[in-house]
């Protein structure tokens, strides 16, 4: 059975590229535009990664992560972002890893497959 990988993100053309490549490596991909929908898809489904853009509208994938988290959601969750390490540096502890766009999909794949998701 195929993992199960939901993404957050609001800019399309982003959203398109990251699901293809989920899709490639042979994960199931359910794709969300918005931090509400990640909760709403979270709490719905099973997942075993959430891959989440920081800044998105309605509510962001720092906010959305945080209260999945007060729900009792383990599933660990990557960020992706075009803010600045600094920018970041008082919300990053809450993600297993951060990947600052642009992104190299290669690199998020492998490191994907390293936490063993």
């Amino acid at each position: 059975m195929a993992k199960r990988i939901l993404i957050a993100e609001d800019d399309v053309g982003s959203r398109e590229i990251i699901v293809m490549h989920a899709t490639n490596h042979g994960y199931d991909v359910v794709a969300v535009t918005d931090g509400i929908e990640l909760l709403t898809a979270a709490a719905n489904e099973r997942f075993d990664l959430i891959i989440t853009d920081l800044m998105m509208m309605d509510l962001n994938g720092a906010s959305a992560t945080e209260i999945m988290k007060m729900q009792g959601n383990t599933v660990p969750v990557v960020a992706i972002t075009a803010l600045s390490p600094d920018d970041i540096h008082l919300v990053k502890n809450k993600f297993v890893t951060v990947f600052h766009k642009p992104c190299d999909y290669k690199d998020l794949f492998s490191y994907v497959e390293l936490i063993g998701c």
